[in-house]
């Protein structure tokens, strides 16, 4: 990784990275004050004034946890865009240890590019230190790096073409997780789901030449505890759409529709490097979406796990089905909450843009949670309404449920609740990451391209669940 936290300044760099209030000789405060006025990242040399040769200066917000992120990742886009080699950043001591994610993963969001099919030899990315004073703010600085590399992680995941990632591929960048991070792994191949009785994941990867499977990573941080957080994520390697073929345009992109396994996949990586006093259960619920004579059809019924049987009425609606045998697979094997993750809808675009990420569940305690961890890290989350309804809306004619509701009604809630039913009493939330997993350009926080959104609200959730179950044990 091009980025670490250390206690003191490194030897000289190419570019040093400081924020507003700093004492800098007198002209280049004049100078970045002009360059305020632009904007909060000001880029300026140094002419002899200092050591390093360029000077970022960045101008703080106020009470802004979302824009001061921003900020971090746009002074390390300003360092790539410099073609710089080294860089220092110093951390003031105004900033406390709290906004510690908010820093490093700003910085990490920001380093990152994704440029292995590239012929000519990219320049590398800049190799930046963070001096922080603080041993607080240092130590979780550096817990923090866990999350960017999860971040990562998802992010190549997403971006390699679905014909490098299909699968098997996606197995093994799981077994790879696994052994790094510490975590227990089982898959299920195609044979053995089926025989389950997993029959939604098995009848949309059944038309594809490459089979289907269930992935499960496990983080055992509390062997005591009963309880147990369950992330599940939709890894549908490349979407067609299937027989409800999808336009070209629409096929296009298909190669991200496995972004809610990448995201788990990589919040796996945090959370086994981290090792939070928490036990937690990654389920990828993986297939290849395809068309062939074996396809599954509009109007066929199948048999989740649970013994639900669902109707399709549109076999482009592909994602909910996988992800009700993970959600089921993960209820029948214990789990005390569930958070599904998904590039679930379209509708989702609608709804909330690339800016926000739907969220949607049966339980007060683990939504606010999710809510609280996305805030924690700098992340955008906004509740759906899950009335019944809407519930009513994916009621069966001949099953027990269909997985799409009325034609072009309230589609976000139509997805969300269709898996919401597999976890039953089970508190239960699901993120709709579809439009913000993926942005159509460069930005404050990297490349275009997979963005990694919610690694690191995933990573903090079991986190946070840790420190419930801390505050919760009995005093001796």
């Amino acid at each position: 990784m091009s980025l670490r936290v250390v206690s003191r300044p490194p030897a000289r760099a190419d570019a040093l990275v400081v924020c507003e209030g700093h004492d800098l000789p007198t002209p280049l405060k004049r100078e970045l004050e002009r360059c305020w006025n632009a904007g909060p990242v000001a880029v300026t040399p140094t002419l002899g004034h200092l050591e390093s040769p360029l000077l970022v200066g960045l101008r703080l917000p106020e009470n802004d946890p979302l824009a001061k992120n921003r900020l971090f990742g746009a002074a390390a886009g300003a360092l790539i865009r410099e073609r710089v080699r080294t860089a220092t950043v110093l951390v003031p001591e105004t900033i406390p240890a709290s906004d510690a994610p908010l820093v490093t993963l700003g910085l990490g969001r920001g380093l990152y590019r994704f440029d292995r099919y590239k012929s000519e030899r990219p320049q590398p990315l800049p190799r930046v230190s963070v001096v922080a004073k603080d041993a607080a703010f240092a130590k979780e600085a550096r817990r923090q790096l866990h999350v960017v590399g999860g971040i990562h992680l998802a992010r190549d995941l997403v971006n390699t073409p679905a014909e490098e990632m299909g699968p098997a591929e996606l197995e093994r960048a799981a077994r790879r997780v696994a052994k790094d991070a510490g975590l227990s792994i089982r898959v299920l191949n195609a044979g053995r789901c089926a025989r389950m009785g997993m029959g939604a994941l098995t009848a949309v990867g059944r038309a594809s030449t490459r089979p289907p499977r269930m992935i499960v990573l496990e983080h055992r941080g509390a062997s005591r505890s009963r309880e147990r957080l369950a992330l599940a994520g939709k890894g549908v390697c490349f979407d067609t759409g299937g027989l409800n073929l999808k336009a070209a345009h629409g096929m296009l992109l298909m190669k991200k529709d496995m972004g809610g396994a990448a995201v788990v996949l990589g919040a796996a990586h945090a959370v086994g490097k981290l090792k939070p006093a928490v036990n937690v259960r990654f389920y990828l619920a993986v297939a290849e979406n395809s068309v062939s004579g074996n396809a599954i059809r509009p109007g066929d019924i199948v048999r989740a796990l649970d013994g639900t049987t669902i109707e399709i009425g549109n076999t482009d609606a592909e994602g909910r089905l996988v992800l009700a045998d993970a959600v089921s697979l993960a209820r029948k094997e214990g789990a005390t909450r569930i958070v599904d993750v998904g590039t679930l809808t379209g509708a989702a675009l609608i709804a909330m843009g690339r800016v926000r990420v739907p969220l949607l569940g049966s339980d007060e305690a683990l939504l606010a949670d999710v809510e609280a961890a996305a805030d924690d890290t700098a992340e955008r989350v906004w509740r759906m309404p899950v009335d019944q309804e809407y519930k009513d809306g994916i009621r069966g004619e001949l099953a027990d449920l269909r997985n799409v509701g009325p034609p072009s009604e309230f589609g976000v809630m139509a997805g969300g609740l269709f898996v919401g039913h597999f976890a039953g009493d089970v508190p239960w939330a699901h993120l709709d990451i579809s439009p913000a997993s993926w942005a159509p350009a460069p930005h404050d926080l990297g490349p275009a391209g997979a963005t990694g959104v919610m690694v690191s609200t995933l990573a903090r959730l079991a986190s946070l669940a840790s420190a419930s179950a801390r505050s919760k044990r009995p005093r001796r």
